[in-house]
């Protein structure tokens, strides 16, 4: 605890005037709390006054026989000071309600500034007194539930006391509230962008795909695939459920009453919370309530509440060595926030992390990596918390990376190789424990290597696309494709739908379109979940602005500048507008538009406005169409349909084979200062159609060459350069359509 010294100026002078009179102590003990620190506050200073009466507030309370000592022994523990304060505030209200220095209706003045610097917030005799009766219906509540907190047949006793304990914790947070700053850009920007139907759907969809997983592992890993009681484990997941609605708490994977879980928290990890007065905080309040709780979290809530059933129902069975009484006695057990057996304290460990695995919320090194590099930008920023800005969802997107790594089987090997070597050093190598401890890791990589192995072998090769690449945006751009997606009946869908298996089928296909040998399969494998680990949050982020500015390295100062303050507006009003007002203007519209302008790419997200700007059109100058409405509301950018042709699939070839850039001139993004000076001499009119014909001759020209015996006779280096130099040629021809000349 820290030591807190007065200065000897200020102790001197608050010796004189006890000293000389001015300091009565029986006046002292009758003031207010507020009366008394505006004393001690003019003798001194305001924050030394408060100190000092906080002190002086102390020592009157600790004249009531030995109630300070139980108070410090009650409250100071090591956990509780490492605790959030409010977290664990009933242990420290019952320890000052025992001195009486809690109710401000005793005889006894309010003792504020003791209240305030024990709770960590500043409380008035109102609040206190409103806090007092929180606690008292909390104290009833819990004594009708007993140790049955989490037991699903005794639901309404768990509902009562949960909600009480949520009016509390909401009502303390309210004393203490966010700035507004901070609601803004933690809970009402990130609720913006997650307001939509894409965002809970795939949430829905990947913990649909890890769920099914993860139970066969769970059967294969331990040979059970038969339940103690499947209708207790079906009641349990109902009764969660109606936890999580009424009270918001996550009973499923509560290790602790503190550890409150719900509201979405666990699917974003941390997040701001907006119990306070003011209209920003009650906006923040809808955002928790709908987008946080309902859209993103109750799902979830589901998921981990049938995993966890799931967990219980599979274990309980081989722990009681199949007499399913003791295994149903062992289920209800676990079921409790704090089982009252051993074996139960086991199986609810196990049920948890289960729960957390099977919802992408466990804890792993990908996640705190990158909730460490959030954290960082969060603190470096204070409330403007520019980590949440620039990465504002980090721990699902992580763990989904992480659970990819096992089940492309390298995270499985290093857990093997780690546990084999702890287990030799303790002399538990070849026990029931070890083994049980390395099968999960076993299956599951099995399941994700089997399972890419079937994905990848209805795959061809240019079936699969990997991460980003600025030498190839122009030809994926032109067969419509996406990155990280593979080619599944003429659509382009992102791996993020594969969920566990996203990374090994990658890792698949960069071994399956790159490597000859089995050493080359082998090493381009291990290439595959590397580009899956680069896509961590944060890290993904660095590595594309670095390629990006690698590629455009020839723009003058004023496009980077312009780029940068495209891309910051375009961020901002994602967190301004909610996302789904974004689908509906792209879903309305049957077009592609063009947004690399000024405030473009703002008003391409806003209905009616969007179809006021210039059509998006490819090198060729065909129009770019939308996709179907209905794609677009429920997948985004993540499904696009596939429009690959002759001179797309030549160009692919190319790059690969040459290693190099294939890019035909970009009328609409280049920074040729021979195009800047014919756009200013013939009009942006006159422009729009000199870039039509370019792009229709060179379509034409494209084909013809490519269809010629000479061309076909060419080495691929020659190729690339022969198509260079041709784009390079209608350009030139189309200047001379229009009598320009570029002057030097």
């Amino acid at each position: 605890m820290a030591i807190f010294c007065i200065p000897k100026n200020l102790l001197k002078t608050l010796k004189e005037s006890a000293l000389s009179g001015a300091v009565d102590l029986q006046k002292l003990t009758e003031m207010s709390s507020e009366e008394r620190r505006a004393f001690f506050a003019e003798k001194t200073d305001p924050e030394l006054g408060r100190f000092i009466n906080s002190k002086f507030e102390a020592a009157l309370a600790s004249s009531q026989k030995d109630a300070m000592l139980d108070w410090a022994k009650s409250v100071f523990t090591p956990k509780a000071q490492e605790m959030p304060v409010f977290k664990s505030v009933l242990d420290k209200i019952n320890a000052l309600d025992d001195l009486g220095i809690l109710d401000p209706t005793s005889e006894r003045a309010f003792l504020e500034d003791l209240v305030s610097e024990k709770l960590g917030i500043t409380v008035s005799a109102e609040e206190a007194r409103e806090i007092s009766e929180r606690a008292t219906v909390i104290q009833e509540a819990q004594a009708k539930l007993g140790e049955d907190l989490g037991n699903p047949e005794m639901a309404d006793e768990n509902i009562a006391f949960l909600k009480a304990k949520r009016e509390m914790d909401d009502y303390i947070a309210s004393r203490v509230p966010a700035s507004n700053l901070k609601v803004l850009t933690g809970t009402i920007g990130r609720g913006m962008m997650l307001a939509s139907v894409k965002s809970p759907l795939l949430n829905i969809g990947s913990n649909i795909e890890v769920g099914f997983t993860e139970a066969l592992s769970r059967r294969i890993a331990d040979f059970s695939f038969k339940g103690a009681d499947n209708a207790m484990a079906v009641e349990y997941v109902k009764f969660a459920n109606r936890v999580y609605q009424e009270t918001g708490f996550d009973i499923s994977r509560m290790v602790t009453l503190a550890d409150a879980g719900g509201s979405g928290g666990r699917v974003l990890d941390s997040t701001v919370s907006a119990q306070g007065p003011g209209n920003i905080r009650r906006v923040g309040r809808l955002f928790e309530d709908v987008v946080f709780k309902q859209m993103m979290g109750a799902p979830d809530a589901v998921f981990a509440a049938a995993h966890f059933a799931d967990s219980v129902n599979v274990h309980a069975l081989k722990a009681s060595s199949g007499d399913a009484a003791v295994a149903r006695q062992l289920m209800r057990d676990a079921m409790r926030i704090k089982p009252q057996t051993d074996e139960g304290e086991l199986l609810r460990a196990q049920a948890i992390l289960d729960a957390q695995v099977a919802t992408w919320t466990d804890k792993t090194w990908a996640s705190q990596l990158a909730l460490g590099i959030r954290k960082l930008l969060n603190d470096l920023t204070g409330d403007a918390r520019v980590g949440d800005y620039v990465m504002p969802f980090v721990k699902t997107p992580a763990n989904v990376i992480a659970t990819g790594v096992d089940y492309s089987g390298v995270g499985a090997a290093v857990k093997v190789v780690v546990k084999t070597v702890d287990a030799i050093k303790s002399g538990e190598f070849g026990t029931e424990k070890f083994v049980r401890g390395i099968s999960r890791d076993l299956v599951r990589a099995g399941i994700g290597l089997v399972g890419a192995a079937v994905i990848a072998a209805n795959l061809d090769d240019d079936d699969f696309v990997g991460a980003y690449d600025p030498r190839r945006a122009q030809y994926e751009e032109l067969r419509g494709s996406n990155y990280n997606a593979i080619r599944i009946g003429g659509k382009w869908i992102s791996t993020d739908w594969l969920g566990p298996l996203s990374i090994p089928v990658t890792a698949m296909m960069y071994a399956k379109q790159n490597g000859s040998t089995p050493q080359e399969r082998a090493f381009q494998y291990g290439k595959g979940v590397w580009s899956g680990v680069l896509n961590l949050p944060g890290i993904s982020d660095a590595i594309d602005i670095i390629k990006e500015a690698q590629y455009n390295k020839g723009q003058s100062f004023d496009e980077m500048v312009g780029s940068a303050q495209n891309y910051a507006l375009e961020q901002l009003f994602s967190r301004l507008v909610p996302s789904f007002i974004g689908d509906i203007a792209k879903a309305t519209d049957q077009y592609q538009r063009e947004t690399g302008q000024g405030t473009a790419g703002i008003r391409a997200r806003i209905p009616l406005l969007r179809q006021g700007l210039p059509v998006k059109q490819d090198v060729f100058g065909n129009d770019l169409k939308t996709e179907n409405p209905l794609v677009t509301i429920l997948f985004g950018s993540r499904v696009r349909t596939d429009r690959e042709n002759e001179i797309t699939k030549e160009v692919d070839r190319l790059i690969e084979a040459n290693d190099k850039a294939l890019n035909f001139t970009d009328w609409d993004k280049t920074s040729s200062k021979k195009l800047a000076q014919f756009a200013e001499k013939v009009g942006p009119e006159k422009y729009d159609e000199a870039q039509k014909q370019y792009g229709e001759k060179l379509r034409k020209e494209l084909i013809k060459t490519i269809d010629s015996r000479a061309y076909t006779k060419l080495t691929d280096d020659k190729k690339l350069e022969l198509l260079n130099d041709l784009d390079a040629e209608i350009v030139d021809e189309v200047f001379r359509t229009y009598h320009f000349k570029y002057r030097t």
